[in-house]
């Protein structure tokens, strides 16, 4: 017996040595997969970082974060969990779910500038104005499994808003007082669209008071009599096939929002350009924020190890876009309409405008008019098509302004400023239910 713990002892003891010395001399991964988040550097000796104990403790971190095969690990730990969750937190004591219309996205949201100095550098593209883009199955009667707030459709994460018709309402209405500040001479357009969850959720979380149609036929039937209302939901349900929403994040996909753009094309007396005359590329390997609601639990990894594609489509006409942090426009910043988030990066998404900034100013070389649009997050990848018919668009974040010591912003007055011509409010369910949004859109107005 004595002999056979020596042996086990000297097993140990060579596997101790043998991650000692990997750990050693292998390269340091500097970003998680699995968690989506950049890895800890190992830190730099010095007296000070010694004396006052930082050193011992970031040395203690960076190991922690480079310890040999941890992805693979993590992963495996990840699949061991699985047994519990389906055994022993089954029927009764499941974990219980709340799916909440008012979600951060109506609070505020992300920027390139968060991450990185932004980069107007063009991303490696991978494909051609003749890229085909993959198809996504509906997946509408697929077994669904609710994940806190996320719903689980095979490996697609789905958010699914609840109707509330009073706040929708409220938010017709706040349209309608938006219009009626900028005045006559600027045409106002209200485009709400739908999320995936509307083609791609079971059909039980497709009715009555989660039917996104129904929600945004009612948000229409309020609206004010000289407010142009825009059918993007009839252009996007028959592409369902297509790759119109992202399977990992709640936002759609930049061809999803081309085809909201040719509804708002038919509906302002444009002609829609042709998808394929476009510029393409790709940014592959992108995990975005539905995982991260629902990492805790374990059959998220799905969304990690099968994540999504974002395609882009570059303006064909010369653009120059700079951001801002409030109306006085003093402080621009460099960003491409198509900014460059290849490395270092996770959020893919914001390649598309930088993402969220108070104002985002893009001026073309077009002959045209001016127009403004009002949005969240959904409006980033909806905004490069504007370029090919004004000759500047102006994006404005209504969560940037008038509210917990944020700059303030009287629009009708910047707008008359800006000599625009066409306001476009564009937004998604989970936003048009909220009433923390709604406020934000009504303040705008109302100084």
């Amino acid at each position: 017996m004595k002999r056979f713990y020596s042996l086990l002892c000297g097993i140990l003891l060579a596997a101790m040595l043998g991650v000692g010395l990997v750990s050693m001399f292998d390269s340091d991964a500097t970003f998680s997969a699995t968690e989506k988040r950049a890895l800890k550097a190992k830190p730099k000796l010095s007296l000070s970082a010694l004396l006052d104990g930082s050193y011992s403790g970031n040395l203690s971190e960076y190991y922690a974060d480079t310890f040999p095969m941890r992805e693979t690990l993590m992963k495996t730990n990840r699949s061991l969990n699985n047994f519990y969750y389906f055994s022993a937190l089954s029927g009764k004591d499941a974990p219980q779910v709340v799916i909440n219309a008012n979600n951060n996205t109506a609070a505020g949201g992300e920027a390139l500038s968060d991450h990185q100095k932004p980069s107007t550098e063009k991303p490696n593209e991978s494909g051609s104005s003749q890229q085909e883009e993959p198809t996504e199955p509906t997946e509408n009667d697929a077994p669904a499994e609710q994940l806190g707030a996320v719903l689980l459709v095979g490996n697609r994460a789905l958010e699914v808003p609840y109707a509330n018709h009073d706040n929708i309402e409220r938010y017709a209405k706040a349209v309608d007082a938006i219009d009626k500040a900028l005045g006559s001479s600027v045409r106002t357009f209200n485009i709400a669209v739908p999320n995936a969850a509307e083609f791609y959720a079971p059909s039980a979380y497709r009715t009555s008071s989660t039917s996104q149609k129904d929600m945004i036929d009612f948000c229409y039937s309020k609206a004010g009599k000289n407010v142009i209302t825009v059918d993007a939901y009839s252009k996007i349900a028959p592409h369902t096939d297509e790759y119109i929403y992202f399977r990992t994040d709640h936002h759609w996909t930049q061809l999803g929002a081309y085809y909201a753009y040719t509804a708002f094309c038919e509906s302002a007396g444009l002609k829609a350009v042709n998808l394929r005359e476009f510029e393409t590329g790709t940014y592959e390997n992108f995990v975005g924020a539905m995982y991260t609601f629902a990492s805790e639990y374990p059959q998220s990894q799905i969304l990690v190890d099968e994540p999504d594609t974002v395609y882009f489509y570059r303006p064909t006409v010369e653009t120059h876009a700079k951001y801002y942090s409030d109306a006085t426009l003093s402080d621009p910043i460099t960003i491409g309409v198509i900014s460059n988030v290849s490395e270092g990066i996770s959020n893919k998404y914001l390649c598309f405008i930088g993402g969220d900034t108070p104002i985002c100013i893009i001026e073309t070389d077009v002959d045209g008019p001016v127009c403004m649009l009002i949005k969240e997050s959904y409006g980033n990848a909806f905004a490069p098509f504007l370029t090919q018919h004004y000759s500047k668009v102006i994006v404005v974040d209504p969560r940037e302004f008038n509210r917990d010591g944020k700059p303030s912003l009287d629009l009708a007055a910047f707008a008359k400023e800006q000599g625009v011509n066409d306001c476009i409010i564009l937004n998604y369910p989970m936003v048009y239910n909220a009433t923390g949004y709604t406020k934000w859109l009504e303040r705008l107005v109302e100084q």
